[in-house]
């Protein structure tokens, strides 16, 4: 006799093509949400843009577009990523919903409980790009060109290279949650990690190498200092796991 297979409570059997709908009903919601939100963004995306190039930039560099398009091309992306970071709860909630009905009681609460976790860190992640790495950053490359010849740099160059920054120092500060999820579950051991600080921190470095686009070599340096930080709190932390 086959073994009994447990199903979640409130989940029920139906078929792909309502799976299907629903799934496209949620990202019809989403989308039309975010183009709203877009809409209402794109009148003050000018001023999101010259706040943010005044606080990256040195005083004597100005914006400069290369192409007719280019500034409404920027304008749109700016408009986009304020929509994406306002109905970023939406997208959650609607995700959520979706996963609920085919999650158990436990697996719900994990995701409650970690999800505000990961977005805290990633939050904190782009807030350490966007106040020390990017102004560090941008006045190092400038300054050192200066005396040779005037910068002038493509404001669509520019604000890639912002989020870049952003998002890559935002992905890097889920360290210490991929660390104590992997303690608690029983993946890696707390005390082999600990014998282990040095071979980790070499691993840490060499990963902000990898994901810091910087021939500076100033965010690896940073990037790696913070994942050490993160790391010896994911060790204390993993006490209480």
């Amino acid at each position: 006799m086959g073994e009994k297979i447990s199903i979640p409570p409130g989940d029920q059997e139906l078929p792909l093509s309502e799976h299907l709908r629903e799934l496209r009903n949620r990202i019809v919601i989403v989308l039309a949400v975010t183009i709203f939100l877009m809409v209402l963004a794109y009148p003050v995306s000018g001023n999101l843009m010259e706040t943010v190039w005044t606080h990256i930039m040195p005083p004597y560099v100005k914006m400069t577009v290369y192409e007719p398009m280019e500034l409404i091309k920027v304008r749109i992306i700016v408009s986009f990523i304020a929509a994406v970071t306002i109905g970023f709860p939406l997208l959650v909630y609607e995700t959520f919903k979706f996963m609920a009905p085919g999650l158990y009681r436990n697996e719900k609460r994990f995701i409650l409980a970690v999800f505000p976790f990961s977005l805290a860190l990633f939050v904190a992640g782009a807030l350490v790009a966007y106040f020390i790495t990017l102004p560090l950053f941008f006045d190092m490359i400038l300054s050192s060109g200066s005396a040779i010849a005037s910068p002038e740099l493509s404001m669509k160059e520019t604000f890639t290279i912002v989020t870049n920054f952003m998002v890559g120092f935002g992905v890097v500060f889920q360290v210490p949650l991929v660390i104590l999820m992997s303690i608690k579950m029983d993946i890696v051991k707390r005390k082999t990690l600990a014998n282990g600080r040095l071979a980790v921190y070499g691993i840490l470095f060499a990963f902000a190498v990898l994901v810091s686009p910087d021939p500076t070599m100033l965010s690896q340096l940073i990037v790696g200092i913070v994942l050490i930080i993160l790391f010896e709190m994911s060790m204390f932390l993993a006490k209480f796991i």
